[in-house]
């Protein structure tokens, strides 16, 4: 991929993957193939920050991991949650906001 595609995808998406994980993208991107451009430019990708407001707001329901495609999480929270007194809700506000990121991370890594 060229230099500038490179640049370009890594400005896109630097505030939305992990910042520990950046070098790793670079260096993966570097190695792609100019196919791999249009693909990750439109792949889907959660807002950290919307996701963190869905876990203020409606954490205790589970939506912000209906959000970002824990399902299986989702249903325990929504059903499980009251039963820790919404300590479980409580801390997932704040393990959403880089279970997020790393969900982009993941995203953009297995499209390549």
């Amino acid at each position: 991929m060229t230099k500038e595609k490179v640049e370009s995808l890594l400005l896109h998406y630097k505030d939305i993957i992990p910042s520990d994980k950046v070098i790793y993208l670079k260096n993966s991107l570097d190695k792609a193939n100019d196919e791999s451009f249009e693909k990750l430019s439109i792949i889907k990708t959660y807002n950290p920050v919307t996701v963190c407001v869905l876990s203020i707001f409606l954490g205790g329901l589970g939506v912000d991991r209906f959000f970002i495609g824990d399902v299986g999480l989702g249903i325990c929270k929504l059903l499980f949650g009251w039963l820790t007194f919404g300590i479980w809700p409580l801390i997932d506000i704040f393990c959403s906001y880089k279970k997020s990121k790393e969900k982009n991370f993941n995203n953009l890594i297995s499209s390549l």
